[in-house]
C-alpha cells in the first residue's frame, strides 16, 4: 500500500449520490466538475493526497498557482447543498497500479457519506456521434431519468479506462449502483460542448439552475482558435503546393 493522506476540510452534509469526474478523454469529466463546483458554489469538503497521483509522464512534484502558493496535485471531494449532491474531481489521473487503491479510498469516504449511487462523467471520441450524451449504467432509475433528458443508450462504448474506470469497478464490489454518462467529441482535444452536453442533461435532471455563459464563452473562444489553426494549415498547404491564394480562391482554378 502506497503513501496516502485525507485532509478534511469542512463537515459535509453528505448526499445520496455523487456526481463524479476526472481529467480524460476530450477532458470532459474534469470540465463538468470544475464547472459545477464553480457555478454552484460547492464547498470542499476533503482532499486526498498519493503517491499515486503524479503529472504526466509519471512526473513528481507541485504546481505553482499565480499568487505564488504551492498545490500537490490531489483528488478533491465538494458538498453540493441545494440539491444535495456530492462532487469528485482531481487534478491528474493517477499511475495504473495505484488507481485501484485511490479508486477505493474515493468510495470507502463517499459510503461514509451516505453515497448509494454514483454518477460517472467521462468523454468519448466518435466524430458521427458529436454532441449526443452517452449514458449506461446499473441505475435503472437513473438511466431513465437521463434517457427522458436527451441522453442516448447506444453500444459504441467497450471500455472505461483510468480512474473512472476503477472507480466504478469499486462501486460495483461494494454493491453501490453507477451510471455513466459520456459526452461525445469529435476528437481528444479538450471541448467544452461535449462539457455542456452532459451539464444540460444533468441541469435536466437535477434541476440545478445553471448559467452556461462563461461555458458558451470558452467554446467561442476555442472555436476561434481552431478556425484560426486551420486557416494556417491551409496557408501553408498552399504555399507548399506552390499556388498563391488568390489564384486558389479564383473562379478559373478546380481541383
Amino acid at each position: 500500500m502506497g503513501w496516502m493522506k485525507i485532509i478534511e476540510l469542512s463537515k459535509p452534509l453528505g448526499a445520496e449520490i455523487a456526481i463524479i469526474g476526472f481529467p480524460g478523454v476530450a477532458n470532459v469529466g474534469e470540465q463538468v466538475i470544475t464547472y459545477l463546483v464553480r457555478e454552484k458554489n460547492a464547498i470542499p469538503i476533503a482532499r486526498i493526497y498519493s503517491e499515486y497521483l503524479v503529472f504526466p509522464n509519471n512526473m513528481v512534484g507541485i504546481s505553482v498557482t499565480e499568487d505564488g502558493k504551492f498545490l500537490l496535485p490531489s483528488v478533491s471531494i465538494f458538498q453540493l447543498r441545494d440539491p444535495p449532491l456530492l462532487l469528485v474531481t482531481s487534478d491528474v489521473q493517477p499511475l495504473a497500479w495505484g488507481a485501484m487503491e485511490i479508486a477505493n479510498e474515493i468510495m470507502r469516504i463517499l459510503s461514509g457519506l451516505g453515497v448509494r449511487r454514483v454518477i460517472v462523467i467521462t468523454g468519448f471520441v466518435e466524430e458521427s456521434a458529436a454532441g449526443k450524451v452517452i449514458a449506461f449504467g446499473t441505475d435503472n432509475e437513473l438511466l431513465d431519468a437521463f434517457l427522458r433528458a436527451n441522453a442516448v443508450k447506444e453500444d459504441l462504448i467497450k471500455v472505461v479506462v483510468g480512474l473512472a474506470g476503477s472507480v466504478l469497478g469499486m462501486a460495483k464490489i461494494r454493491g453501490i449502483k453507477s451510471l455513466v454518462l459520456s459526452g461525445v467529441s469529435p476528437d481528444y482535444s479538450p471541448d467544452p460542448r461535449a462539457a455542456k452536453s452532459v451539464l444540460l442533461s444533468l441541469d435536466a435532471v437535477f434541476s440545478l439552475g445553471l448559467d452556461f455563459e462563461s461555458l458558451d464563452r470558452q467554446i467561442e473562444e476555442i472555436d476561434k482558435i481552431k478556425s484560426e489553426i486551420l486557416k494556417e494549415i491551409e496557408r501553408r498547404l498552399r504555399e507548399e503546393q506552390g499556388f498563391q491564394g488568390e489564384e486558389i480562391g479564383s473562379a478559373e482554378y478546380v481541383g
